[in-house]
């Protein structure tokens, strides 16, 4: 098992390994990235948010989300940036080859 620490790109991975996908947010303008779609071969196994050490409003954050390759495949994971009110702001997708 090994750990991948990445932005939304496709990459292959091994069954077991566990993926730490990375992505810019800014909270203090009410965005938040939310998936919209992992594939049947992924799990979710956690969501974090990292806030930024720069104490001005404004400043980006980071979530974190923590996907487990469960089975061989080739798995989409599809995330959006969204507002409070489900507006969407941007959109990123990603393939992920478990072998």
């Amino acid at each position: 098992m090994r750990h991948v620490t990445t932005g939304p790109r496709d990459l292959q991975v091994a069954v077991g390994d566990t993926i730490e996908l990375h992505l810019p947010e800014n909270t203090s303008r009410d965005y938040t990235w939310c998936p919209t779609h992992i594939g049947k071969g992924l799990l979710l196994s956690d969501v974090r948010f990292v806030p930024s050490r720069n104490p001005l409003p404004g400043a980006g954050s980071e979530r974190i989300l923590y996907l487990r390759a469960k089975r061989p495949g080739t798995w989409p994971v599809s995330l959006q940036l969204q507002r409070a009110e489900h507006r969407s702001a941007d959109e990123r997708s990603m393939t992920v080859t478990v072998t």
